[in-house]
């Protein structure tokens, strides 16, 4: 286990002088990921996943694999009904005309 995960609670008053901006909550049972596991975004998106949908997070051990798994599908799945649908989203379409390139067959590049 690399830590404990961290229930932050906010406090209500923020005109107070205080520099204790919220009181830490430890908790012993949320799921970790394996020490020297690469894997600590699967967590961090289930994590969001479960606050998006304000259910709870898991309080047992779960297979960051499966969630990749399942991840993946999702993607995919969400790519083939973009492509059916012949959609664009706003950060593929660009929002500017292309700039004009302005090296021609006289001008020398060199690559940085």
């Amino acid at each position: 286990m690399l830590r404990k995960e961290l229930i932050f609670k906010t406090i209500q008053d923020t005109k107070t002088e205080s520099s204790d901006m919220f009181d830490v909550l430890f908790e012993d049972d949320f799921p970790q990921q394996p020490s020297g596991s690469l894997d600590c975004g699967v967590f961090m998106v289930m994590y969001a996943e479960c606050l998006s949908y304000s259910h709870k997070v898991i309080s047992t051990e779960f297979d960051s694999n499966t969630l990749c798994i399942r991840y993946a599908a999702l993607l995919w799945d969400y790519g083939i009904r973009k492509l059916e649908a012949n959609a664009i989203s706003d950060v593929e379409a660009s929002l500017r005309p292309g700039r004009l390139s302005r090296i021609t067959s006289v001008t020398e590049v060199v690559d940085v």
